[in-house]
């Protein structure tokens, strides 16, 4: 965190000695901005350019693209813009999401963008030397593919990603419970499967991974699915069922709503389980998955090797969640915001270590209880055999047993202490002007982070 960064620390942090040229980037949009991607390219003209889509509710909505001006002012001044839109085409209704091509095999040429909504869009983005705004150059969108799995009507898509590793395959998730993996080359879909029993909230593949990927649903679960063996999934995470209505509670008005004939609660199991709204894989440890559930304050961070169970929960949003992100470089750091404004940067790695130790503690008891068991069952079988000593045998075996119960009290106290999730939190924050509605970490320069809230994009120096 540089000295000037807009963030506060938590306690204990302290800033480095660094004082960056700007701590703070706007860019004021027209629109109600959602959508927000970093561009991935690491030369200097694309390096700092981001794509922004609009939520407005009438059949024109915006996709633009917004570039750093080299005129930009080197003095925070919150009233000025430091981006110029160098590209913008309407589409039908909002986007769900936007994400610029990976460029892990080189660059495409001309750069690609894909965004969801009522389709799967990918766009040709090519910039031209004709002026544009803050002495930027224009960047011309050609819509290369519309990608629908019926010709006639889809079903809204409601995320997707796009794979590292095969950056021909992309992956949608949709309200019809259905996963659909596309290759952008053929602009055919590969297959597609039913992920959940309710609605599919979001979709990501795993790190490093051609094959696997996660979605999170309305079912309130996590589910892992390998392309090389869809016949099988893993239920990595389910949250917590809610509490059901009680009709003598006023704060809930008529509760015949949620009931059905005869007073039985309908759909019992799926309108009680709070549903998945996000899910972020950590890019650099395969095995970490962040999420959030509906009108949530909380993150729960899951280890699929040890699937059921939250192993971190991240706690210090006053709000629900909006978006979730871990660091493109660090395994243990990662971003969110919500609707309290407030973006809270945390540090999970103290959290994991101290969860591995206690895994280790609950082997360790665990194998030493095992081992008394044995030797009381043996020590029994001796006494009553007749080879062992008449001398004290009641105040022995009594000693052997009584170790033996303690140890698997420890045991089982070391075992239940892994099922709770360690609290953490926040070591950053940052308070916005209104609710934060999107999230993105520049991926080839880690210490920026671009939040969106009202008309505002705000890209902030850690």
């Amino acid at each position: 965190m540089s000295s000037g960064s807009p963030f506060y620390p938590g306690p204990g942090v302290t800033p480095d000695a660094l004082s960056p040229r700007k701590e703070i980037c706007n860019y004021f949009s027209a629109y109600p901005v959602y959508s927000l991607a970093w561009s991935r390219r690491e030369d200097r003209n694309s390096m700092f350019r981001m794509a922004l889509s609009s939520f407005l509710e009438e059949p024109t909505n915006k996709v633009q693209i917004a570039q750093l001006s080299p005129h930009h002012d080197p003095s925070h001044t919150p009233e000025r813009p430091d981006f110029g839109v160098v590209g913008e085409v309407n589409v039908d209704y909002p986007l769900t999401k936007l994400l610029w091509h990976p460029a892990t095999n080189g660059y495409a040429q001309p750069d690609l963008l894909a965004g969801t909504g009522d389709s799967l869009r990918l766009w040709e983005c090519e910039q031209t030397s004709e002026p544009a705004e803050m002495g930027l150059c224009k960047t011309n969108m050609h819509l290369r593919a519309k990608m629908t799995t019926r010709a006639d009507y889809s079903e809204p898509i409601t995320s997707f990603d796009w794979n590292q590793v095969d950056p021909r395959l992309v992956i949608t998730s949709s309200i019809d419970t259905t996963c659909t993996v596309w290759d952008i080359e053929t602009q055919q879909a590969k297959t597609q499967l039913i992920a959940h029993d309710r609605e599919v909230f979001d979709v990501s593949f795993v790190a490093n991974s051609q094959d696997v990927f996660v979605s999170a649903g309305a079912d309130g679960s996590i589910r892992m699915f390998d392309l090389r063996s869809l016949e099988h999934s893993t239920i990595l995470y389910e949250a917590p069922a809610a509490v059901a209505p009680s009709s003598s509670d006023p704060s809930l008005g008529d509760v015949s709503y949620f009931m059905g004939n005869g007073g039985v609660p309908a759909a019992r199991l799926s309108s009680l389980v709070s549903p998945l709204l996000r899910l972020s894989c950590n890019a650099i440890d395969p095995n970490y998955i962040a999420t959030f559930a509906l009108d949530s304050h909380i993150v729960s961070v899951i280890d699929i090797r040890n699937p059921g169970t939250a192993v971190v929960q991240l706690v210090g949003h006053q709000a629900p969640i909006h978006a979730i992100s871990w660091s493109p470089t660090s395994s243990s750091q990662l971003c969110s915001a919500g609707a309290d404004s407030r973006v809270l940067v945390w540090d999970i790695q103290q959290a994991l270590t101290t969860r591995q130790h206690q895994q280790r503690q609950a082997l360790a008891a665990a194998a030493q209880a095992k081992q008394l068991s044995k030797l009381t069952a043996a020590g029994r079988g001796d006494y009553e055999d007749g080879r062992q000593s008449p001398k004290s045998p009641v105040s022995a075996s009594g000693a052997q047993t009584s170790s033996a119960i303690q140890a698997v009290a420890q045991a089982a106290a070391a075992q239940a202490l892994t099922q709770q999730p360690t609290n953490v939190a926040p070591s950053l924050t940052y308070a916005a002007r209104l609710p934060v509605n999107s999230l993105a970490w520049h991926q080839n320069s880690p210490e920026w982070i671009s939040i969106g809230f009202g008309n505002t994009i705000q890209t902030l120096r850690l």
